[in-house]
């Protein structure tokens, strides 16, 4: 063997050595990059919770029992749940984490609309039970898949 098939050897097990730490450390940023997208989303998933569960207290001000009262401006009150649930679905994707609450509050915008409908006669208080019930399940959806969105698949 001579000293130039030495020094070729050397050279070849110091590129497989560089290449295998490289590929180790691409593997790496991949992870980081992923665990921040999943981050990121989690983190996005639970303002849209909070988001609702403000909506949620404004449905709470729309309720039958409150539509006899004077002085109460229900187009105001309307207007911001409206608004909430615009927010909160162009902030949740159509598929993956956060699509059934999507398809929830999709189903919530119908309730409102037929509770908005209802209140120049007397408050449909079916539909505002299904709007409030429709609404605290898209808040439990995502905070599960708030949770989940970490998890190993």
């Amino acid at each position: 063997m001579s000293f130039s098939d030495f020094i070729t050897i050397v050279g070849v097990i110091v590129t497989v050595i560089s290449m295998a730490i490289s590929i180790r450390q691409a593997r790496s940023a991949f992870k980081s990059s992923q665990d921040a997208k999943n981050a990121m989303a989690a983190v996005q998933l639970a303002a849209v919770a909070e988001r609702l569960k403000s909506a949620q207290e404004h449905i709470r001000d729309v309720a039958p029992d409150r539509f006899s009262q004077r002085g109460v401006k229900f187009a105001d009150r309307l207007a911001l749940i409206r608004r909430e649930f615009d927010i909160a679905l162009s902030a949740l994707p159509k598929t993956g984490g956060g699509s059934d609450a999507r398809m929830q509050l999709t189903d919530a915008q119908s309730e409102l609309n037929i509770y908005q409908k209802s209140l120049p006669l007397m408050a449909d208080a079916i539909a505002w039970q299904k709007l409030q019930v429709l609404v605290q399940d898209a808040i439990s959806d995502l905070t599960s898949a708030t949770s989940k969105v970490g998890e190993p698949k």
